[in-house]
């Protein structure tokens, strides 16, 4: 037989917890939660296997937007301690066909959506078919064009949950014998079946396991070849937000596209030295510079055995000094082009015409 669990739940204010938060971790998507003012980030969870809203029938069009429909439920309760959502979450026997997990969890979905319900369903499982698992996350007031109404009372009480692990242990059992699977689950206790045995006990997330699991998970990424393992894994914008490593690039891209459209060509479209200092001079001419900018562009000329392809011209600063000073590198530099290596102790040195053409 295979194994029967469903659970209900009630998503509480009083437990600290915004509704869309909630939501946005079980549909493993990033949802703006005006609530917190701060978006809830649970974008890219790879143990998603799908998610999606199923409405009742005369639900207006704005509801089937995730965002939209979890921010309306935070403004609709008022109460500090306001039960915000209805959650069945139910186990998917292994045995069941990994194509036939949406159409039983649209299954259940729409049986509450035909009550009033509007039901975000998400299907989680961590890639090994070790604990699939469907969450149903439904509102619990009634909805109008307007928004909405009064609460659903057919979600208060035993009968609710009792009804929710009849109704799963036929939708489940249609299923595998529609995929040809003679094993059945059943929602009743082994005392009520007159079974003569200990029933299991749900142990829940095991720390040490998921530890475990994410250490081998860290070990197959070092395994991969350099620079594949972490392709397809969000790295930090500048503002701490998380984005695609193939958005990093694009944006690296489009920047230096813009510095060099901002730098004149050489003939035959080289791009030469003088001509990026040239440019770094005269941009820095055509705005005001901060005292800062103004001190480290005076220290510049001091790291000017570095350059091996000078500016040409500087007419154009209006500090003499550093004018000067960048002539005296410049000459410098022509003159180690045209003369052997000489030093003043040779004797061979000869001060460099400083005269402007």
């Amino acid at each position: 037989m295979a194994i029967y669990h469903l659970n209900v739940k009630n998503i509480s204010r009083g437990d600290g917890r915004t509704i869309v938060a909630v939501a946005a971790y079980r549909a493993g998507e990033t949802l703006p939660n005006e609530a917190e003012e701060r978006l809830s980030e649970f974008g890219g969870r790879r143990d998603v296997v799908a998610n999606e809203i199923r409405l009742p029938s005369d639900a207006p069009p704005w509801i089937a937007d995730r965002a939209q429909l979890w921010n309306a439920v935070e403004v609709a309760e008022i109460r500090k301690d306001a039960r915000l959502a209805k959650e069945v979450e139910f186990a998917l026997p292994r045995e069941l066909p990994r194509t036939a997990w949406l159409a039983v969890a649209r299954t259940m979905a729409d049986a509450y959506a035909a009550q009033g319900f509007v039901v975000d369903l998400a299907i989680h499982d961590d890639g090994t078919q070790h604990n699939p698992h469907v969450h149903l996350l439904m509102t619990t007031r009634v909805v109008t064009a307007e928004g909405f109404g009064p609460k659903i009372r057919s979600a208060d009480g035993r009968q609710f949950v009792t009804e929710a692990r009849s109704l799963w242990a036929r939708v489940a059992n249609d299923a595998l014998r529609t995929a040809g699977i003679s094993v059945t689950i059943d929602s009743r206790s082994y005392a009520k079946r007159s079974l003569e045995q200990k029933p299991g006990r749900h142990r829940g997330p095991d720390p040490e396991e998921r530890r475990a699991r994410r250490a081998r998970a860290r070990k197959e990424r070092e395994l991969m070849r350099p620079g594949e393992a972490d392709n397809d894994f969000p790295v930090p914008d500048p503002d701490g937000a998380p984005i695609h490593p193939r958005e990093l690039e694009a944006a690296e891209g489009r920047m230096l596209d813009d510095m060099h459209r901002n730098v004149p060509a050489e003939r035959g479209g080289q791009e030469s030295g003088a001509t990026l200092a040239r440019a770094t001079v005269e941009q820095q001419n055509s705005r005001e510079m901060s005292e800062d900018e103004a001190a480290a562009y005076r220290l510049a000329p001091e790291n000017m055995l570095d350059w091996l392809d000078a500016p040409a011209t500087l007419e154009d600063h209006t500090d003499t000094k550093v004018l000067e000073r960048w002539e005296n590198h410049l000459d410098w530099l022509e003159l180690e082009q045209t003369q052997p290596p000489t030093s003043p102790e040779d004797g061979l040195w000869q001060e460099p015409d400083r005269s402007r053409k």
